[in-house]
């Protein structure tokens, strides 16, 4: 490893420690703040890493030429998902300041807690959820050929299984008894979005490269999957008009929730489908840059807007400590030069 590798590794380092000491200086202040600004940067980057992990799955099973676009992005990203065993300890510590539930509120029913929602029911499933996708991006680059086919067969079924329950968990069970069946969908499709905007960030240009063209088109298609998505659970939520369900989205109808709102919509969904649209934006990689950053601020803001309005306006800033921290962690695992190659790396027709 060159002086200069070692030298980008320590100052990636050292920035992680600077933001992670200011949520920790925040959290002698208002430890329940910080928690909550702490969950929202474990779950924008735990979408970025997962959505790597189910962007390689996917290829391996379908192929195109897109995969192979986006792999040396997207690859080191999902290598980097065991550190979110470690990256989820202060969530479980916090787990009483964050979860109503935790501390015995009488938020749900009695046979709830005692069935599912409890915290030693909650860590479980999370590790659950956390070793399966470790296990699938540590296993995925050393099995070619067939092995790897089935292997990426079974962790898209896994990934189906515990989606669900880990969206309720990490995020909706924070305002309980609001649900929604359709959250775990959108968080699966939140994820490829994340991981496929840092892939465009973060990729080697390639002049000439015919899959520019379809990475835009596949961005534009899971942005629009999740406006649809969103705006069908939105509408159904509101029509049918139940109170419990309604007042989680009241509560989020005003300073400054409104603007996260507006923000993740304009980036996210509405800037996307009028810049994707154009085939000019979608073949050029500058311009897919452009729309790929201003989607990561979005999603942010999207991340922010779901788990902060019950700790208050307080939780925002821990939050961009939180997410620039990790941010900052996981760029200098992901970059480690160590980091696999002792693996052989057989080709998919292996």
């Amino acid at each position: 490893m060159s002086n200069g590798a070692h030298r980008t590794h320590g100052l990636l380092l050292a920035g992680a420690a600077l933001f992670a000491a200011g949520v920790v200086a925040d959290a002698l202040i208002v430890p329940r703040d910080a928690a909550a600004g702490w969950l929202i940067g474990f779950v924008f980057w735990s979408e970025v890493t997962v959505g790597s992990l189910l962007l390689m799955m996917i290829h391996r099973l379908t192929g195109g030429r897109w995969g192979f676009a986006v792999l040396p992005a997207i690859e080191p990203l999902a290598a980097t998902i065991p550190l979110l065993l470690v990256l989820i300890v202060p969530v479980f510590i916090a787990v009483r300041l964050l979860y109503p539930w935790a501390s015995g509120l009488p938020v749900v029913k009695p046979d709830v807690l005692a069935a599912y929602l409890n915290t030693p029911w909650f860590i479980g499933r999370a590790l659950i959820a956390l070793v399966g996708w470790s296990a699938l991006a540590l296993l995925l680059p050393r099995l070619g050929g067939p092995r790897g086919v089935l292997l990426a067969a079974i962790g898209l079924a896994f990934h189906c299984v515990v989606i669900g329950p880990i969206g309720f968990d990490w995020i909706l069970s924070i305002e309980p008894p609001f649900a929604s069946s359709s959250f775990g969908a959108s968080l699966a499709i939140t994820q490829l979005i994340a991981a496929l905007a840092v892939a465009l960030v973060l990729a080697p240009a390639v002049r000439g490269d015919p899959a520019i063209g379809d990475l835009g088109g596949l961005l534009l298609a899971f942005t629009l999957g999740l406006t649809y998505v969103d705006f069908m659970a939105v509408l159904v939520i509101w029509y049918g008009d139940l109170p419990r369900s309604s007042a989680w989205f009241v509560a989020r109808n005003g300073p400054p929730w409104t603007a996260l709102a507006w923000a993740a919509f304009l980036l996210v969904s509405l800037l996307p489908f009028g810049a994707l649209i154009l085939s000019r934006v979608r073949t050029s990689r500058s311009a897919l840059r452009i729309v790929a950053a201003g989607v990561l601020i979005g999603l942010f803001c999207y991340d922010a807007w779901l788990v902060a309005p019950p700790f208050g306006a307080g939780a925002l800033l821990p939050a961009l400590l939180a997410t620039v921290a990790i941010g900052l962690l996981l760029a200098a695992a992901a970059t480690w030069p160590l980091r696999l190659t002792s693996a052989r790396r057989p080709a998919y027709g292996e």
